[in-house]
């Protein structure tokens, strides 16, 4: 049994990768950076890793799915930035929608296609189930991760299970990459570790829409 986790080298990511190995799948890993991707793959005893920027080369998916057939697909990877929608770069903007809609929808509808029976998780986001000032294009790209799996749910057939992930703020490297503050949000943050195990357990046990702490139960209530 083969488990593919995008952005697999940090993170929820890895924590994800972990958790999955210790259930007995073997990963196939896939990362941007090479070198972290190397030292993950070797240490998770990962045969099949590819270091690939999914916002520009994610029709390389194609092969890796459609070779192994993966029976879980969490689609974690993904990325944030933070300011006045005016100032940002606009090159980045249109990086993140790549990497956060397009590739996610690429590798969902190819898992989707090849998979008999199994499981795709979606890594949305809290940002998913309100409007953000400062995080605008981010928090759509997530409201779109979490509507189109939703909307795929129905139309999944029998045996594959899909799931969207409303992700908690997490202790990761994501928020000084994102130049994202956190001093108001310090106190309320999860280790991706522990956001990790009970993502992948919940997901086992078929859950659809999957919060994880107490903080993304009530900011997405009703929502």
């Amino acid at each position: 049994m083969y488990a593919l986790v995008t952005g697999g080298s940090q993170g929820v990511g890895y924590y994800m990768a972990r958790e999955l190995k210790m259930r007995g799948y073997e990963l196939i890993l896939v990362a941007r950076n090479e070198e972290k991707l190397k030292k993950v793959a070797k240490e998770l005893d990962a045969k099949v890793f590819r270091a690939l920027d999914l916002a520009k080369e994610y029709r390389a998916m194609r092969e890796l799915i459609e070779e192994f057939k993966p029976n879980v697909v969490i689609n974690n990877a993904g990325c944030g930035f933070y300011g006045d929608f005016v100032s940002q770069d606009e090159e980045k903007i249109m990086k993140m929608i790549d990497l956060n809609i397009t590739a996610l929808t690429y590798i969902t509808k190819k898992a989707m296609e090849n998979m008999d029976k199994g499981y795709i998780m979606n890594v949305a986001s809290i940002a998913a189930c309100r409007p953000v000032p400062k995080a605008a294009v981010y928090a759509a790209t997530k409201a779109y991760v979490k509507h189109l799996t939703a909307s795929l749910i129905p139309e999944a057939p029998p045996g594959i299970y899909l799931s969207y992930l409303l992700l908690s703020p997490t202790a990761t490297r994501f928020w000084d990459k994102a130049e994202w503050p956190t001093h108001n949000i310090k106190w309320i943050m999860l280790s991706p570790e522990k956001a990790a195990k009970r993502a992948i357990r919940k997901m086992f046990k078929g859950k659809k829409r999957i919060a994880v702490g107490p903080v993304s139960v009530l900011y997405c209530l009703g929502k």
